[in-house]
């Protein structure tokens, strides 16, 4: 029995020890594969056949776009035109330059705005431009004479009246060759002034209540400059009137700057 006893705890000794030895390790993890969908392509519409309305509207639209077109393309052509002619207009009135247009005459484009805004400025236009109006035929309606049209005339630019301004800011004497309340004498005596050479311009005046115009030539340095030229002046006009005057600074900026 005790053999028996012994033979039964060694057993059970032994089936303990290598149930503790044999356990198994986690089997490994195994991925699993991600599966996508396939996607079917879905079938196209048949297309319906328009209807005569339907084909109208389109012909409609893809004429009326061929037009919209056009004119794009046309008003690209012409805007290097435009462009052009502004860029004329631009230098004409920066080289100071008028291009004459039909009926124009002296006095009206003296009156300009944009010239020099006053007609009795006619002078000043003259003797720039003596080499193109020089054959027209002299006399008291010189002023208002109609112009050959397309004749450009030189005025003056605004950086020429700034550089005048500038140059003859002390020069404010002048000689008054004659005052007259009609231009009939003033108008052939400018021309012969201007002819030899002297600037002469027209300004307005009133004295006692009533409108002068004044032939004046200027302007000089000072007063002894003024009465020799004055002199001149009288000896070749045949005439005894005249004097030396000291301008006013309204006076010396209207008309110095020419």
């Amino acid at each position: 029995m005790k053999a028996s006893a012994t033979a039964i705890s060694i057993c059970l000794t032994l089936s303990l020890w290598c149930g503790g030895c044999s356990r198994e390790e986690p089997p490994p993890v195994q991925k699993i594969k991600e599966v996508k969908p396939i996607k079917m392509p879905v079938p196209e519409k048949a297309k319906t056949p328009l209807t005569n309305e339907e084909e109208k509207a389109n012909t409609v639209v893809k004429e009326a776009e061929e037009v919209k077109t056009a004119a794009l393309e046309q008003k690209a052509l012409t805007i290097p035109e435009t462009d052009a002619r502004e860029k004329e207009t631009a230098v004409e009135e920066v080289t100071g330059y008028y291009t004459v247009k039909k009926g124009d005459s002296l006095s009206a484009i003296a009156a300009r705005e944009d010239v020099y805004g006053d007609s009795l400025k006619w002078p000043i236009l003259y003797r720039l431009n003596m080499d193109e109006l020089g054959k027209l035929k002299l006399g008291e309606i010189l002023p208002d004479r109609e112009l050959p049209e397309g004749v450009r005339l030189k005025t003056i630019s605004p950086d020429e009246v700034r550089e005048n301004l500038r140059t003859r800011v002390h020069n404010v004497w002048a000689v008054n060759v004659l005052s007259a309340t009609t231009d009939g004498k003033i108008i052939p005596l400018a021309i012969k002034l201007i002819n030899n050479g002297y600037p002469a311009y027209v300004t307005r005046a009133k004295v006692k209540g009533k409108d002068w115009m004044r032939l004046r030539v200027g302007f000089f340095r000072n007063q002894t400059e003024a009465d020799t030229e004055g002199k001149k002046i009288m000896a070749m006009l045949k005439l005894a009137d005249s004097w030396v005057v000291k301008v006013g600074e309204e006076e010396r900026v209207e008309f110095g700057d020419y």
